[in-house]
């Protein structure tokens, strides 16, 4: 009798088990398909972040190299220079001082990746952590400096600016600072579409 109540329980226990299985069933693969897609997206979207870094770094560069050849040609040409007398001596020192200061702004920029290609993802946390330094602010000083330049040489500056791609930490959005045209450009989406050109979706 008492084996018989053992079964019983048993079997009750078991057909539980499956009932919860089929009950669960939708919750369990929806969890390892988002666990699945989670990690493809996570995989997918270093690859397409780094090939992104090196399209935006090789502009950016070309445009600091621009800067940097022609402020020391110019700091050749006004070091070199016999200094007149009067307005000109000091137009000319007011630029050479610009110029210097350029020069050393542009110093300061990071001419190195200082990550490792096999990295965690978990470690880029800590990397911007460690040593954190605004791009943003420092190229647009660059920029100010570079036009202050120009203006005080009577030259007219070079206005094509690379497009600098800025993320927001954990949210997926990111938004691109340059003078570029943003018509077209669909008011009132939220989340990680936001900010973009719908047409471009081809949905």
């Amino acid at each position: 009798m008492q084996d018989e109540l053992d079964f019983d329980m048993m079997n009750d226990k078991n057909d539980q088990d499956v009932l919860e299985e089929i009950t669960n069933m939708e919750s369990k693969f929806y969890q390892e398909g988002y666990k699945a897609g989670y990690d493809h997206g996570e995989l997918h979207g270093l690859y397409e972040g780094r090939e992104l870094g090196k399209e935006k770094s090789w502009e950016l560069w070309e445009e600091i190299g621009y800067y940097e050849g022609f402020i020391k040609v110019y700091i050749d040409l006004l070091s070199g220079k016999d200094i007149q007398e009067g307005s000109k001596r000091g137009k000319d020192a007011r630029a050479l001082n610009h110029a210097q200061i350029l020069l050393s702004l542009i110093n300061t920029f990071p001419i190195s990746n200082s990550s490792q290609s096999n990295f965690n993802i978990s470690q880029i946390n800590k990397e911007e952590e460690e040593e954190e330094i605004d791009l943003i602010n420092l190229i647009s000083n660059i920029r100010a400096r570079y036009k202050l330049l120009c203006s005080s040489l009577n030259l007219k500056p070079r206005l094509q600016n690379a497009q600098f791609v800025q993320t927001l930490p954990g949210s997926g959005s990111s938004g691109i600072s340059s003078t570029s045209n943003y018509e077209n450009i669909q008011e009132g989406i939220e989340g990680p579409i936001k900010g973009v050109d719908t047409r471009q979706l081809r949905f």
